[in-house]
């Protein structure tokens, strides 16, 4: 029996071997799936679901900004942004082209985008206007990925852009109110979940995930914009017509602290910011400080007519406008007072004789009457970047540090901490928090949040801010800012002229010229200042920066309600200080010189030599002292490329300039010139 069955033994031994492996294989395949689909079964999921499904961000639109009038200045708008995957696109080439042409870029950087092959995800260009290119939404291409993003939209340009401030790509905020408020103004970004297609196409699902954006808050703002256009431009005009470097404007309401307008100059275009440097976007009016030199009079003024210590006619004595100090050290005045009363040293802006009173104002007293008009402290407005400037404390100073101090020396500051402490000497002593922001706005437009204007302090007694005013008013009327009069008006104000700190020696090339008042001094409605970096034409700010203060009051009256008799003054000024073009056509750059400048013009001859031809602005029109009139010449010799147009010149001017230029000349008629004909080079002309 046994050796009948010892052959199938192995067969046994061998078939129990195959069961065991297989179900060690079956245990395995089981264990394995387990991990998979239990144990580690979300992971999978995951990893499934990034294959067929993206989270495409739908972008929250930022809230928008109104003037104090809700004049829109800064909305949204929609736009296209372009990425790829480089492993799906098919037309690089004319991806690239098309995109170059809409964005801007050369063609060879999108290539390169293009052709990258490390990722799958690359952004193209963001942020297209497809309206003015439509052909970009008819491009086709499977790699080519569309993303509709909002975008900042600027209403009116560059207008206010500093103030406004930039945002990045994805719309997050740089500079400005950009920045200082950009928790409110950005929103919250939601999503919705796509499925992606065998073709790698985005489709939407069924009932997909999805979480709306929630857009931000807008933001009604204290500035009136068109009192921003006119500091803007006046600035500009007045920085270039004295050679400034830079120079800052700023209009403050003095009863609320509501800035109106905060120019400076350079500044930028916040739609091509590739081409904005940090020097144009910095606002300067809360970032640079500077000396203010003799608008600090007002301030020392305030501290002795509140301590009564001087009363504005009391007899001062400016000697022969020289004070030695130890040292051999010297305060000198331009013009000497010699023995005076105390507001005619303010209107003729002696140093001497400031530097005598400061004498008899104890150093903590004095310090503590500069502190609080705002000097050495930020002023806490609702900007990012202000300074606090400096202002030594009494254990600091030495013998002369409070002399120097009072004409405005030894102490540095902002142009917004200066024009805030005129600004508490027309609201009557009391000092006010200066403020950008009115009110929060929900996205329709109504208001959430509405800010109440802030009182820091009471500085001086309604009654010496009085007296101050009517001494600043005579500064204007009589003294050194004569040329922001304007007749029938009273404007208080105080000019500033200070040498500037170089390689820690004050230099005799490098000034601040700078004027701050307000106006109507009775019942004051706006404080300004205008400061100007380093000009060339006139080292004064009574010459420079005064002039650009009356010119914007001129041409923002209306924008006040101010009575009827004081409009009608200012509107009397302003045309007052306007002329009548002549016409120079005819007549030699160095005669028409002479003509433009008896009438407060300028020329500029942009082509062309010898008499002039042509004129821009033309003759007749009324244009403001101070406007470039630029003309073209008329080579002297014969041309017949270059023929004078001499219709409706005068007769013999037109003569001279036909002459002039070598042309032979037949005259038909006389009075002015209808109509020319050219035989060849003779210049028939008609006239009649």
């Amino acid at each position: 029996m046994s050796t009948t069955e010892q052959p199938y033994e192995p067969i046994r031994w061998k078939a129990g071997l195959l069961v065991l492996l297989f179900s060690v294989a079956f245990v395995s395949i089981i264990g394995r799936l387990f991990w998979v689909q239990v144990i580690q079964g979300a992971h999978y999921r995951d990893l499934a679901k990034k294959q067929y499904e993206s989270r495409v961000p739908l972008r929250a639109e930022r809230g928008k900004l109104v003037d104090r009038s809700m004049r829109d200045i800064a909305t949204m708008m929609q736009t296209t942004s372009f990425a790829a995957d480089p492993q799906m696109v098919e037309h690089a080439d004319m991806c690239a082209q098309l995109l170059s042409a809409a964005a801007g870029e050369p063609a060879s950087v999108y290539l390169s985008r293009l052709r990258r092959k490390d990722t799958r995800f690359v952004w193209l260009a963001r942020g297209v206007n497809t309206v003015m290119f439509p052909v970009l939404d008819t491009l086709q291409d499977r790699g080519l990925i569309r993303v509709k993003e909002p975008k900042r939209l600027f209403t009116h340009g560059p207008l206010a852009s500093q103030l406004i401030g930039t945002t990045d790509v994805d719309n997050n905020g740089l500079s400005g109110l950009e920045l200082q408020y950009d928790a409110l103004l950005r929103g919250t970004s939601g999503f919705v979940v796509m499925q992606r297609d065998g073709r790698g196409r985005l489709r939407p699902g069924v009932d997909p995930e999805r979480e709306a954006p929630k857009d931000g808050l807008g933001l009604q703002l204290t500035i009136d914009l068109e009192m921003q256009r006119v500091a803007e431009q006046e600035l500009a005009h007045g920085v270039r017509l004295v050679g400034a470097t830079s120079g800052t404007v700023i209009a403050i309401e003095p009863s609320t602290g509501d800035i109106l307008a905060m120019a400076s100059y350079p500044t930028f275009d916040p739609t091509r910011l590739d081409r904005a440097t940090d020097d144009a976007i910095r606002i300067r009016s809360i970032a640079d400080q500077y000396e203010p030199g003799s608008t600090m009079k007002a301030i020392t003024a305030a501290a002795l007519l509140d301590r009564r210590i001087i009363g504005p006619n009391d007899v001062v004595d400016g000697g022969s406008g020289v004070l030695t100090l130890p040292g051999d050290v010297q305060i000198r005045d331009d013009h000497p007072v010699g023995q005076t009363t105390f507001h005619v040293a303010m209107e003729q802006s002696s140093n001497v004789v400031f530097a005598t009173l400061a004498r008899k104002l104890d150093d903590r007293v004095y310090y503590k009457y500069v502190r609080d008009f705002g000097f050495g402290i930020p002023t806490g407005i609702d900007l990012p970047g202000e300074v606090r400037g400096r202002l030594k404390k009494p254990s600091e100073f030495d013998a002369t540090s409070k002399l120097y101090m009072s004409f405005g020396y030894e102490l540095s500051a902002t142009a917004l901490q200066v024009v805030n402490a005129y600004a508490a000497i027309a609201n009557g002593g009391v000092l006010m928090q200066p403020r950008v922001v009115k009110s929060i706005l929900n996205d329709d437009g109504s208001v959430q949040t509405a800010f109440a204007p802030q009182r820091i302090r009471h500085v001086v007694s309604e009654q010496t801010a009085r007296t101050l005013a009517d001494i600043l008013v005579g500064v204007v009327e009589r003294g050194t800012g004569k040329e922001a009069h304007i007749p029938g008006v009273r404007i208080a104000g105080k000019t500033g002229t200070a040498q500037q700190l170089t390689d820690g020696a004050y230099s005799r090339q490098n000034y601040t010229a700078s004027f701050v008042g307000f106006y109507p001094a009775d019942q004051p409605r706006v404080a300004m200042i205008v400061m100007l970096d380093r000009p060339t034409l006139s080292i004064y700010g009574g010459g420079t920066a005064a002039p650009i203060f009356k010119r914007i009051v001129q041409k923002t009256m209306t924008m006040l309600q101010l009575d009827a008799g004081t409009q009608k003054n200012i509107a009397a000024s302003a045309q007052a200080d306007t002329v009548i073009i002549p016409d120079i056509r005819g007549l030699t750059q160095e005669t028409a010189d002479s003509v433009l400048r008896r009438l407060g013009l300028r020329t500029d001859m942009t082509s062309g030599a010898g008499v002039i031809t042509k004129q821009e602005p033309p003759a007749g029109t009324r244009r403001e002292r101070g406007t470039v009139v630029v003309v073209y010449g008329q080579p002297q010799q014969g041309s017949t490329t270059q023929r004078p147009d001499v219709v409706g010149f005068p007769l013999r001017r037109a003569v001279t300039v036909l002459h002039a230029a070598g042309f032979e000349v037949k005259i038909k008629g006389s009075g002015r010139v209808t109509q020319q004909q050219w035989v060849g080079t003779t210049c028939v002309i008609v006239a009649q």
